[in-house]
């Protein structure tokens, strides 16, 4: 046998031996979805991109990245069981806006603080009115899309609420995606849509989103974000006029079409009213007091209580912080004219009965 034909001989072993492994590698890889699949990985909320909001929830039954429970959206990108529609005279509706801990990160459908609002109004006092209570919270979403969901919702008579709450959201590193124009935006929406399609798999979800989340997910992230962002920290060139002048639009845009406008400042954990503030928690309870906007100030209520019954994490709210923030909420809700109107209640003693959460926070910034 010569050298050469040992040569020819070796070579289409090597290749087959190679391509067994890869096929070894691809069976092995689709056994592990599939079992990653039975545990809830793979079946998360996909965000498709969108021209206006840049990111929306695509509608559907799918499973909280945390804890794994039921959350439902509804076909005009909201946490609700079913659509809405033009609101009927026996209906009273409030709807929340904000970013994942308003969508409620890691709860339920039936635990929200806007499902527990709905629950306790339907079983207060006021038999006279039908109470919706919806979550437009969206993850990850800025102030500045905040305020632009705000805008899509109140302008459309199919979801025009009686009253919107706008929770403060942490994402401030991000207000400036809403600037993106051109090819920049279109690149942007680009890269959602990569991320739509990676989120589809089960591997994806519990190696970058669960095992490696604080390593791998966030830097994710930030890559996808890339050149929007004000810093990592989001705490230097912060652009406060773009935030006051969302501000000056969401109060306008309410009282155009009759919308009661609340505000709501969630905290954080360990947060306290003596800590220094972001300066845009400052400008939001400064506008809300010159503008006589209630304010649901939670930073003075939720620090007294055991922050690791109150946080799954930093950020976001337990079941039983949801339901505390509920109940301050209610509490001003059934002090707002619109309620006492709809209820038949005398506004005094709606007033006398449940006085809303003050601003307790110090209006100094850091």
């Amino acid at each position: 046998m010569t050298a050469s034909s040992t040569i020819t001989e070796v070579t289409p072993k090597k290749k087959h031996g190679f391509l067994r492994a890869v096929v070894v590698f691809f069976v092995l890889m689709l056994l592990f979805e599939g079992v990653l699949r039975l545990f809830g990985y793979g079946h998360y909320t996909i965000y498709r991109p969108d021209q206006r909001l840049l990111w929306v929830p695509e509608p559907g039954t799918t499973l909280t990245v945390v804890n794994h429970l039921p959350i439902t959206i509804n076909n005009q990108g909201m946490r609700y069981k079913v659509d809405l529609t033009a609101k009927q005279p026996d209906q009273f509706r409030v709807i929340a806006f904000g970013d994942s801990s308003t969508q409620g990160w890691g709860v339920d459908d039936n635990s929200t603080y806007s499902a527990d609002m709905e629950k306790t109004l339907n079983h207060g006092s006021c038999n006279k009115e039908h109470f919706q209570v919806i979550s437009a919270g969206v993850n990850a979403y800025p102030n500045s899309l905040v305020a632009e969901k705000l805008k899509q919702v109140v302008e459309d008579p199919a979801t025009r609420p009686d009253v919107a709450i706008v929770a403060y959201s942490y994402n401030s590193n991000f207000e400036k995606l809403v600037k993106l124009q051109g090819e920049d935006r279109q690149k942007f929406l680009r890269r959602v849509e990569w991320k739509s399609i990676a989120r589809r798999s089960a591997i994806y979800n519990y190696v970058i989103e669960d095992l490696l989340r604080r390593f791998a997910y966030y830097r994710l992230r930030h890559l996808l974000m890339a050149g929007t962002l004000d810093t990592m920290k989001g705490m230097d060139d912060l652009d406060l006029a773009q935030f006051n002048d969302n501000l000056e639009q969401e109060l306008a845009l309410a009282r155009r079409y009759h919308v009661q406008l609340v505000y709501l400042m969630l905290g954080s954990d360990g947060q306290t009213p003596q800590m220094p503030m972001h300066p845009f928690q400052t400008a939001m309870i400064n506008f809300a007091a010159k503008n006589n906007v209630p304010m649901v100030n939670m930073i003075p209520i939720i620090s007294t209580k055991d922050q690791s019954a109150m946080f799954m994490d930093p950020a976001h709210p337990t079941v039983a912080g949801h339901e505390i923030i509920a109940n301050e909420l209610v509490k001003t809700v059934e002090t707002l004219p619109a309620f006492s109107s709809a209820c038949g209640t005398p506004q005094s003693a709606a007033a006398n009965t449940a006085a809303p959460a003050q601003s307790a926070a110090p209006v100094t910034s850091r």
